[in-house]
């Protein structure tokens, strides 16, 4: 007994678009294949984007080997009235009405 052995080709989307011209599927065949070809050179084009921001960045590290200088930041200081409410506060006793201050306010000495 003689056995044959039936050989496959893997195909792709563009193989079975053109072996399938006639068949009534043809027309989606063909959409989906443009589609596909269309998101697979929108990747293409992202990662050529990343690759050109990695280099941008990788020269910027390169050139500056020691990092980019942060700038000094110091804490706000507080004002002689700001200390006393508070520790009138902390006694119990209010010497003055507290002005409602907001945050940014008194960081910014608003």
């Amino acid at each position: 007994m003689a056995t044959t052995k039936k050989e496959t080709k893997k195909t792709d989307a563009r193989d079975a678009l053109d072996a399938g011209a006639s068949n009534e599927g043809s027309e989606l065949n063909a959409i989906a294949v443009k589609s596909l070809t269309n998101l697979e050179e929108k990747v293409e084009a992202i990662d050529w984007k990343l690759w050109e921001i990695y280099n941008i960045v990788k020269t910027y590290v390169e050139s500056n080997p020691g990092g980019p200088s942060a700038p000094a930041v110091s804490q706000p200081q507080a004002s002689a009235a700001d200390i006393a409410s508070e520790i009138a506060k902390a006694l119990g006793g209010s010497a003055q009405k507290e002005e409602k201050k907001s945050a940014v306010s008194k960081l910014f000495g608003g």
